[in-house]
C-alpha cells in the first residue's frame, strides 16, 4: 500500500520490500527480503528512504544506509500523526505527500548544517536509540577496548610481535558472537595462507603434518565453509592498489555481502605515490580522511595496521611503541578513534595488549592493558588461566 500511495503521489521509481522491515539490522548477504535491491541500478545518483515510524522501520533505513551509503540517501520524516506513507495519502492526501517527499533530506555527510539537522540523531542518543560497541568476548580485553561502527582504529606493534595475528584472532571472534563479516586486504601474505592461519584460530588445532592434534578434512572443510561466510579478501594482482581503489572494493562488499568491517594489513603496502611538492605527512592524513569518512558514510569499522619506524634498543630491549613511532605519526595518533598496541614478550611467550588512545573513553573503552598467553597446540593468544574468557564456538 506504501508503493501504490507514493505512485499516487506521482513517483513511479518506487519499490518495497516483499517480507517488511527486518526485526533487526543484521547485514546479512543471504536475506531474501532485499534480494529486490538486486534489480536497482547502484549508480542511482539519489534514492529517498521512506521508512515506517517505528522500530522496524529504523531497522530497514539501517540496512539501507550499509548497502548505499549516506552520500547518495535522502530521508523522509512523515508527520507526528502517520506511521506511512499511506496513511500521509489517507489524512493529507496526494499532493501533501508529493510536497513531503520532493523536501526529503539528505543525510549529513559534508558541508554546513545546524543543530535542526541533527536533532533526530540526537534525541536517539538521548534515547538510547544507536547502534552500541560490542564486546570481543575477552576479560580483560573488553574493559579496555571495544569496538564501534563508523570508527577508525590503528593497530601498531614491531615486526613479528603479533598484532596481525591477534587482529585476525579478534576478528573470528566478532564473527562467531556477533555474526560480522569483513573485507581484508592483506597482501604481506598470500592469501591462501591467511586462509591457514584463520583455520587455525577457528578451530584451535594445528593445520600442518606432523603435529599432534592436527585438524581433520572435514574440520577444515567445515571451517572453510565459515570463513566464506565472514570475510572477503581483496587481491590487486598486477599493481600497488591505492586507497581509492582499495575502498571502491570494499564498498562492493558492504553493499553485495553486508561487510561490517575493513581491514588494511599493513598501510605501507598502499600505493603512496604523491605527486609535486605533496609531502608524506599530507598523504597520510588524507589517506586517514578517506578512510574515515567511507566508515562513516557506511558504517562500519576501519582497521589500518601500520609498522612503527625503527626503534631504539635498550638494555631491556625495545620498548611498546606508541602511534607517534609510526611514520608521519602525528596524524596516526590525532586522527584515530582508538590506536592499539601489541608487544610480545618472547621470554614469557605472551603479548600486551595496549590501548594508547580511545577518542570516546567509557563508551567503547579506556587506556590500560591486557595479556594473553600464546597457546602453541590451538596456535592462538590466551587470556592467563586465573581470567575467564570465551573464544570459539
Amino acid at each position: 500500500m506504501d508503493v501504490l500511495s507514493v505512485h499516487e503521489a506521482g513517483f513511479s521509481y518506487v519499490t518495497t520490500l516483499p517480507d517488511g522491515a527486518p526485526a533487526k539490522a543484521a547485514y546479512k548477504e543471504n536475506d531474501k527480503r532485499f534480494k529486490c535491491l538486486q534489480t536497482h541500478p547502484l549508480k542511482a545518483n539519489k534514492i529517498i528512504l521512506f521508512c515506517d515510524a517505528d522500530g522496524a522501520g529504523d531497522n530497514l533505513k539501517k540496512e539501507l544506509l550499509h548497502r548505499y551509503g549516506k552520500v547518495k540517501c535522502w530521508h523522509v520524516k512523515p508527520p507526528e500523526d502517520c506511521k506511512d506513507a499511506n496513511d500521509v495519502l489517507i489524512k493529507h492526501g496526494k499532493e501533501f505527500l508529493h510536497e513531503l517527499i520532493n523536501n526529503a533530506r539528505p543525510y549529513p555527510v559534508d558541508g554546513l548544517y545546524t543543530v535542526g539537522t541533527y536533532y533526530n540523531d540526537v534525541m536517539d542518543l538521548y534515547r538510547g536509540n544507536y547502534d552500541k560497541p560490542v564486546n570481543i568476548g575477552y576479560h580483560n580485553l573488553d574493559k579496555i577496548y571495544k569496538v564501534m561502527k563508523g570508527t577508525f582504529h590503528v593497530w601498531t606493534g614491531i615486526p613479528n610481535h603479533g598484532k596481525s595475528t591477534f587482529l585476525d584472532q579478534c576478528l573470528i571472534q566478532l564473527g562467531l558472537k556477533h555474526d560480522w563479516k569483513f573485507v581484508m586486504f592483506s597482501p604481506e601474505h598470500s592469501t591462501k595462507m591467511h586462509i591457514r592461519r584463520l583455520l587455525q584460530m577457528f578451530t584451535g588445532k594445528p593445520f600442518d603434518q606432523g603435529f599432534n592434534g592436527r585438524m581433520s578434512e572435514e574440520e577444515a572443510t567445515e571451517g572453510m565453509r565459515w570463513i566464506q561466510k565472514h570475510f572477503y579478501f581483496i587481491e590487486t594482482r598486477e599493481h600497488i592498489p591505492n586507497i581509492d581503489k582499495i575502498l571502491e572494493l570494499a564498498k562492493v562488499s558492504i553493499q553485495k555481502y553486508g561487510c561490517n568491517g575493513i581491514v588494511i594489513d599493513p598501510y605501507n603496502e598502499v600505493d603512496a605515490s604523491r605527486k609535486g611538492s605533496y609531502r608524506e605527512d599530507e598523504h597520510i592524513r588524507d589517506f586517514i580522511s578517506k578512510c574515515k569518512r567511507f566508515c562513516k558514510m557506511h558504517d562500519i569499522t576501519t582497521w589500518v595496521v601500520a609498522h612503527p619506524t625503527k626503534l631504539q634498543k635498550e638494555n631491556n630491549g625495545y620498548q611498546a611503541p606508541s602511534a607517534y613511532d609510526i611514520s608521519g605519526a602525528a596524524h596516526w595518533h590525532n586522527q584515530a578513534d582508538a590506536v592499539v598496541v601489541v608487544h610480545r614478550d618472547f621470554d614469557n611467550n605472551s603479548i600486551q595488549v595496549i590501548t594508547r588512545k580511545i577518542r570516546e573513553q567509557g563508551m567503547y573503552g579506556q587506556i590500560g592493558e591486557a595479556t594473553f598467553n600464546f597457546d602453541s597446540a590451538s596456535r592462538t593468544f590466551v587470556e592467563p588461566p586465573n581470567e575467564s574468557y570465551s573464544y570459539g564456538r
